[in-house]
C-alpha cells in the first residue's frame, strides 16, 4: 500500500519520480499500436487500423477505416504532434501519403502490411497496395526522438506500358493554414523551375506538418500534391521518397534545419532581438526569410528574441508580430558557420478598424465581407487576416485588427450580382480604433420575384476544409446567398449547427453531403438532418450511392465537376466509374473553379436527346478567407421562402439558371417549363436582364446552335425573341461587359396542331 505523501513525503517523491521517467520513457520510446487510433479526431477508427509513435508525433494508417475521397486503404489519415504535457494534439492532417496518378480513380482489390521491424528505436512497416496492374508498395520508417515519417514508395508495373502518368505525395491538412512552395504561392498547379525548396508546409499558431519531396517536378491543389510525370513501362518499377515532418509549432525554423541536413548544406546563424518604435521588446516576434523576393522560410521568437539557421547566400529579412506592422526589410548574406546578430527596432503595435455596412437604399445594415484590395497582408496567417466578414448578430458591424498602416478595403455586398463593392481609404494607428462607414447602393432584390440563390458546392470545417460553421453562414449571407448550404466529404457533422444559425437569421438552410467516391462526387440534397451516410465510397458503386441518398432523403443528386481527372462524366468515359452510369443522377455542376465549358456543351447534347438534364451551379469553396462564397451560384425560381425540399425540387424541375453575375428575370415562360407553338404562329418570349458591370450580348442558343445574339448596353435591358417553329429547346447565355456570364436551363419547344391548343 502507497502511504499518503504527509506521511512519507521523501519516499513518495522517489516513487513519484520513478513512475514519471517510466511514463516519459514509454512514451519516448517507438511504438506501433493496432486498432483505433489514439490520436483526438483521428479518422482511423477501425480495429484493423494502426497507429506508430514516438516523442514527437504520431501517426495513423486506416487499413479498416475507409480513407477520404475514395483513396484505397492503406495511407496515412491521421498524424498529431506531441504536446508540450506529452499528450496527443488532435487530429492535424486529412491525408497524407501517395498518390499514383493525379486523383484519378483508384481501381483497387487488397491492402497487404508487413511490419518489418517493431523496436524501441525503430518502427517500420510496410503496405502493398494494387492500381489496376500496378502494385504500390510504400515503407513508412519512424525513429526515436526524430520529427520526421520517412516514406518510401516503389511502383511496379505488372501490366501494358503507362505514360503521362502525375505520381507523388500528398498532404491535405486538417484545416489551418497553408504555405506553399516557395514561390508558387497562389499557383493551383505549376512546372516547377529553378525551385527554392522543395517542400510544402501546412500550419497553425500550435503545430506544422511539412511534406519534404525532392523528386517533384510540379505542383497541384496549391502545392498539396507534390508530383513529377513519369511513364512506367511493362515490369518496370519507379520509387519515391520523401519525408512528412510534424512540428509542435507554428515556427518552420526546424523545417529549414531539416533541408539542411538532408542535403548537407553549408550553413549559418541568424540571431536577434526585435522590439517596437517606442524600444519595447516585441514578445513574440517572428523573423521572416525572402530569397529571390519571395517568402522561403520563417522563424518565431520567443521574449523578444529570435534564432534560424539558413543556408549559406544572399536573403531579405524582416520581423514582425501578430498584428504588428512589418519591419524594413534588410538585405543579409549568410556564410559558412559564421553566427550574425541582426537588431529590428520599428515594429508599430496593432490598430482596430470598426466598420458599418448598410444597404444605401433600405437604410439597413448589410451583410458583407471586408477585403485588403492595398495595405499590409500578413504571410503567416494565424498573424492577422486579409479577410473579414460582418457579424451574425450584430448585422453589418465588423471589428477586426490590422497593422499600423495605409489601406484601401474593398466592401462586398452581394458583389458583382446585386451590387458593386465599394472601396474604402483608411490610416490604421497604433493602439487607435478607426470607425468607418459604407453605404452600398443594392441595385436588386431576386427574392422580390420569387428567385433564391445558393451556392450548391460548398465546405464548411471538415477533413480539408477550414470553415467553420459560423464563417460559413456569415461568408454566405456577405455573398448576397438567399439559403445556405453545406456539401462536406461523407460528412453531415456540422448540419446541426448549420441549421440553428440559419434558423437565427430566417434563412432557410439546406443540408447536403458530398458522396465522394474515387471516380466521382455527388451532391445530394436536402438530407435529412441526423441523417448519416451508410455507404463505402471506397467500395460501392453508383447505384448504391444513390440508393443511400434517396434513404437519407434527398431529392436531387448532383455530378460535381463531372469532367475533372477524378468527375464521374471523365471515369464513365475511361471505364473506371464503378457501376457505370446511373440516369438516376439529376444534375451535372458548372463548377467555378474547373473548366466548365464541357459540361455547358455535354448538357447541350443532352437536351438536344431530349433529356431533362439540368444544371447545378457551386464555388467548392473550402476557405472562405482565401476563397470565394458564391463566386457562381444557382438562381432558383420558388415564388416565396423555400423550404429546402421545395428548393431542390424547383432544381430538379429546370427552374433556375447559372450566374457568374448577370441577373435574368424571365416575364412570359419559365425555364423548364415547355411552349407549345402551332405552325406559322410563332411565340415571343421575354426577358429583363441586369448586370451591375454593365450589360454586353446576350445569345439565344438552340439544338443547332446560336440562334440569334444581341449586343446590349446599360445595366438593366428588356430583351424579346421569337421563337423558332420547332421541336427542341431554346437557352439564354448573358455576358456582362467585365465577362462573368449567366446560363440558363432550357426552355423546351413542341411544335404541335392548332388543334391542339
Amino acid at each position: 500500500m502507497i502511504r499518503p505523501i504527509r506521511r512519507l513525503p521523501f519516499l513518495s517523491a522517489i516513487l513519484f519520480a520513478c513512475v514519471l521517467v517510466i511514463s516519459v520513457q514509454s512514451h519516448a520510446a517507438v511504438s506501433i499500436i493496432l486498432g483505433k487510433t489514439i490520436i483526438p479526431g483521428g479518422n482511423a477508427t477501425s480495429e484493423k487500423d494502426l497507429t506508430i509513435r514516438n516523442d514527437k508525433l504520431a501517426f495513423s494508417i486506416a487499413l479498416g477505416s475507409a480513407p477520404p475521397w475514395g483513396v484505397a486503404r492503406g495511407c496515412i489519415v491521421d498524424i498529431a504532434n506531441v504536446q508540450n504535457d506529452g499528450s496527443l494534439s488532435h487530429d492535424r492532417v486529412a491525408f497524407a501519403d501517395f498518390i499514383p496518378n493525379n486523383w484519378s480513380s483508384w481501381p483497387n482489390t487488397y491492402q497487404k502490411l508487413d511490419i518489418i521491424k517493431d523496436t524501441k528505436n525503430e518502427a517500420v512497416v510496410k503496405i502493398t497496395r494494387d492500381f489496376g496492374e500496378v502494385i504500390i508498395s510504400t515503407v513508412y520508417s519512424l525513429t526515436d526522438g526524430s520529427d520526421l515519417i520517412h516514406v518510401k514508395t516503389t511502383m511496379t508495373n505488372e501490366g501494358e506500358a503507362l505514360v503521362d502518368l502525375l505520381s507523388g505525395y500528398a498532404l491535405w491538412p486538417d484545416g489551418g493554414f497553408k504555405f506553399a512552395v516557395p514561390g508558387y504561392a497562389g499557383k493551383t498547379e505549376a512546372l516547377l523551375s529553378n525551385r527554392l525548396a522543395d517542400r510544402f508546409v501546412g500550419y497553425g499558431p500550435d503545430w506544422a506538418v511539412a511534406l519534404h519531396a525532392p523528386y517533384m517536378t510540379e505542383l497541384r491543389y496549391q502545392s498539396r500534391d507534390l508530383y513529377t510525370k513519369h511513364s512506367l513501362k511493362k515490369s518496370q518499377s519507379m520509387s519515391f521518397e520523401g519525408d512528412y515532418q510534424v512540428l509542435a509549432s507554428g515556427d518552420l525554423a526546424p523545417v529549414v534545419r531539416a533541408e539542411i541536413e538532408r542535403k548537407d548544406l553549408l550553413f549559418g546563424t541568424l540571431i536577434g532581438e526585435v522590439k517596437t518604435q517606442l524600444g519595447k521588446s516585441v514578445d513574440d516576434p517572428a523573423l521572416v526569410v525572402l530569397k529571390d523576393g519571395v517568402p522561403y522560410i520563417w522563424a518565431l521568437g520567443k521574449h523578444g528574441e529570435y534564432k534560424l539557421d539558413l543556408p549559406v547566400g544572399d536573403y531579405q529579412v524582416y520581423a514582425t508580430s501578430k498584428g504588428y506592422s512589418d519591419s524594413e526589410k534588410q538585405a543579409i548574406s549568410i556564410k559558412n558557420g559564421v553566427s550574425q546578430n541582426l537588431l529590428f527596432n520599428d515594429l508599430l503595435a496593432p490598430g482596430e478598424v470598426s466598420i458599418q455596412v448598410t444597404d444605401s437604399n433600405k437604410k439597413l445594415p448589410l451583410d458583407a465581407k471586408i477585403q485588403i484590395e492595398k495595405g499590409t497582408k500578413p504571410l503567416i496567417e494565424f498573424f492577422g487576416a486579409k479577410t473579414f466578414f460582418t457579424e451574425l448578430s450584430r448585422v453589418g458591424q465588423a471589428t477586426f485588427t490590422l497593422a499600423p498602416g495605409d489601406y484601401q478595403l474593398k466592401v462586398s455586398a452581394g458583389g458583382n450580382f446585386l451590387a458593386k463593392p465599394a472601396l474604402l481609404d483608411v490610416s490604421v494607428v497604433a493602439n487607435k480604433t478607426s470607425q468607418l462607414v459604407s453605404a452600398i447602393p443594392v441595385t436588386t432584390y431576386p427574392t422580390l420575384y420569387g428567385w433564391y440563390a445558393g451556392d450548391l458546392h460548398h465546405h464548411s470545417d471538415v477533413l480539408e476544409g477550414s470553415t467553420s460553421p459560423e464563417y460559413l453562414v456569415r461568408s454566405q449571407l456577405a455573398a448576397g446567398l438567399n439559403v445556405t448550404f453545406v456539401s462536406d466529404h461523407d460528412s453531415t457533422k456540422n448540419h446541426a449547427v448549420i441549421k440553428a444559425l440559419s434558423d437565427k437569421r430566417g434563412i432557410p438552410f439546406i443540408p447536403s453531403i458530398e458522396f465522394s467516391p474515387s471516380w466521382g462526387h455527388f451532391n445530394a440534397f436536402p438530407i435529412d438532418i441526423g441523417a448519416q451516410m451508410s455507404v463505402d465510397p471506397g467500395v460501392d458503386d453508383i447505384h448504391n450511392i444513390i440508393k443511400d441518398a434517396r434513404l437519407m432523403g434527398a431529392t436531387v443528386v448532383a455530378s460535381n465537376h463531372p469532367y475533372i481527372p477524378y468527375g464521374y462524366l471523365s471515369s464513365l468515359e475511361k471505364h473506371t466509374a464503378v457501376g457505370g452510369f446511373n440516369p438516376a443522377v439529376d444534375l451535372f455542376e458548372i463548377n467555378a473553379v474547373v473548366d466548365y465549358r464541357v459540361i455547358v456543351e455535354k448538357a447541350r447534347q443532352l437536351w438536344s436527346e431530349g433529356l431533362p438534364y439540368y444544371y447545378t451551379a457551386g464555388s467548392d469553396t473550402h476557405d472562405v478567407w482565401n476563397q470565394t462564397s458564391g463566386l457562381n451560384r444557382l438562381f432558383v425560381y420558388t415564388g416565396s421562402k423555400p423550404t429546402p425540399k421545395a428548393f431542390a425540387q424547383a432544381m430538379k424541375n429546370g427552374h433556375s439558371y447559372v450566374s457568374f453575375g448577370p441577373i435574368i428575370y424571365p416575364q412570359n415562360v419559365m425555364f423548364g417549363d415547355t411552349v407549345k407553338q402551332a405552325k406559322h404562329q410563332p411565340q415571343s418570349i421575354n426577358f429583363e436582364l441586369l448586370s451591375v458591370n454593365g450589360l454586353k450580348s446576350v445569345q439565344l442558343i438552340g439544338n443547332d446552335g446560336v440562334i440569334i445574339e444581341k449586343s446590349l448596353a446599360g445595366d438593366k435591358v428588356s430583351v424579346v425573341f421569337e421563337l423558332p417553329l420547332k421541336s427542341g429547346w431554346v437557352s439564354l447565355v448573358v455576358e456582362d461587359n467585365k465577362g462573368y456570364k449567366a446560363f440558363s436551363n432550357p426552355i423546351w419547344l413542341k411544335l404541335v396542331d392548332s388543334s391542339q391548343f
